[in-house]
């Protein structure tokens, strides 16, 4: 039987390309979907992502990293960023041909990805001294304008590292740039009115950023797939978004927490759980984790006895994620049919 070292090697020997690579896999997968989903044998993960194909990733990772951590002292002792920056855009590119496009290696893929966008980031931060107002990244203004500029840069790596390798965090790589590009963008423009309703507008980022991820995930509900990657990582940047703003609106700001305020955090938490197990997804449940156990520390605070309310609120945390993830296939078998999804019921992954 083929194995993913035999495909990695013929790549690698030049016996096939990395394109027929990925299509051979995608055939493979779709071939054996019905065998394994009538077979009766429950996956044990339905949320997979590849990440490390052995320790090869790990090693190269490190060196990618000391790469990456010369050019920023060469740039701070050098003081001629554009240039390192594109250096670093170079060589990121020069190691994705191989690294990514030929041996077709995951953790390094993902670590040059985020590397040459990082690089086309600070490389677009040069533009800031031709702006008219001379502005200063150091100064109040001038690091306004620095993040829209690195966030344009960002999205425009992202945006031609997936042209050429299409390594699956390059479309989270280039949303989160337009997502940072436009919120800060408008904080620079009217700066009064990002302060009262920046977050709202972080709430309504995080929004379209999810539902992006649901169309993609609706596209592959078995998750057989590279756009099941590329979804995982959308997800992974609107979570955080969504809970941050979400939250503090309904609830008003951690400072203030009151016992009402709370029990409206848990019940926010609660929501966001049913809505992880409707699409499959855990980024929500995790991103809410720190709300949750805020809250659960605030009302253990009140009834127990001083120095015990951390100890408790570890231990119903670990509690409610470790039932979760024992019980989370049963939990959606249970949950699903109970809820009017109507048409939407196709575009979620099935519960068995």
């Amino acid at each position: 039987m083929i194995r993913d070292e035999h495909i990695e090697a013929a790549v690698a020997q030049g016996i096939l390309t990395g394109d027929q690579a990925v299509r051979l896999r995608d055939l493979a997968r779709k071939d054996l979907a019905p065998a394994s989903v009538n077979d009766g044998l429950p996956d044990p993960d339905d949320e997979k992502f590849r990440l490390i194909g052995g320790f090869n990733d790990v090693f190269v990772t490190i060196g990618v990293l000391l790469l990456v951590a010369a050019f920023f002292g060469l740039a701070s002792v050098l003081d001629f960023r554009p240039g390192l920056a594109v250096l670093a855009m170079i060589s990121a590119w020069g190691l994705s041909e191989f690294f990514s496009r030929r041996m077709r290696l995951a953790l390094p893929s993902i670590t040059l990805a985020l590397m040459f966008a990082g690089a086309t980031g600070f490389l677009a931060t040069s533009f800031a001294a031709l702006l008219p107002s001379g502005a200063d990244w150091a100064d109040d203004r001038g690091f306004r304008l620095w993040i829209p500029l690195f966030s344009l840069g960002v999205l425009a790596g992202g945006v031609a590292h997936h042209w050429r390798f299409r390594v699956p965090i390059d479309v989270a790589i280039a949303a989160g740039g337009l997502t940072y590009a436009v919120y800060n963008g408008i904080g620079v423009i009217a700066p009064d009115w990002i302060l009262d309703n920046g977050s709202a507008l972080a709430a309504v980022l995080g929004l379209l950023l999810f539902a992006s991820a649901v169309r993609t995930d609706a596209s592959d509900t078995r998750r057989l797939t590279r756009r099941s990657d590329v979804a995982f990582w959308l997800h992974l940047l609107a979570a955080p978004m969504i809970v941050h703003a979400v939250i503090p609106l309904v609830a008003g700001p951690v400072s203030a927490l009151g016992t009402g305020q709370a029990f409206a955090v848990l019940v926010v938490f609660a929501l966001l759980g049913i809505v992880a197990l409707v699409i499959d997804r855990r980024a929500l449940l995790v991103s809410g984790l720190t709300y949750a156990g805020i809250a659960i520390g605030y009302l253990l605070s009140q009834s127990v006895a001083e120095g015990m309310g951390l100890s408790l609120t570890l231990l119903g945390l670990a509690i409610v994620v470790l039932g979760l993830s024992a019980g989370w296939r049963y939990l959606r078998r249970t949950v699903l049919p109970l809820l009017p999804l109507g048409s939407l019921r196709h575009a979620v992954p099935p519960a068995s």
